[in-house]
C-alpha cells in the first residue's frame, strides 16, 4: 500500500552539492585543457588560410564557456541549498 509520507535524505543531498562543485570544477578543467590543445593546434599546425581562421572563432566562442559551467554548479548548490531549507521550513509545522 502507498504511503502519505515523504522522506528527504538530507545527507544525499547534501553530497549532491559536493558532487556539482567538483563536477564543475572537473569540467572547468577539461574546457581549459581542450582551448589549450586547439591553440597548440593553431599555432603550430594551421597557421593560416581559411582553416586557421574558422578555428580562431571556435576558440574564441570555446573561450566564452569559461566560467559558464562553475556558475552552473554554483546555481545547482544554490539550489538544492534552497531546497533543504524550504523543507526544513516546511517539516517545522509538520513537527
Amino acid at each position: 500500500m502507498a504511503s502519505n509520507s515523504l522522506q528527504i535524505d538530507d545527507e544525499y543531498c547534501s553530497g549532491m552539492k559536493q558532487y556539482f562543485t567538483d563536477q564543475g570544477t572537473k569540467l572547468e578543467g577539461y574546457l581549459t585543457e581542450y582551448i589549450t590543445i586547439l591553440e597548440r593546434i593553431r599555432d603550430t599546425g594551421i597557421k593560416g588560410g581559411d582553416v586557421n581562421e574558422a578555428l580562431n572563432s571556435y576558440i574564441t566562442y570555446a573561450n566564452k564557456l569559461k566560467g559558464k559551467i562553475s556558475d552552473i554548479s554554483t546555481v545547482a548548490n544554490t539550489h538544492v541549498s534552497t531546497f533543504l531549507s524550504k523543507i526544513d521550513e516546511a517539516d517545522q509545522f509538520l513537527f
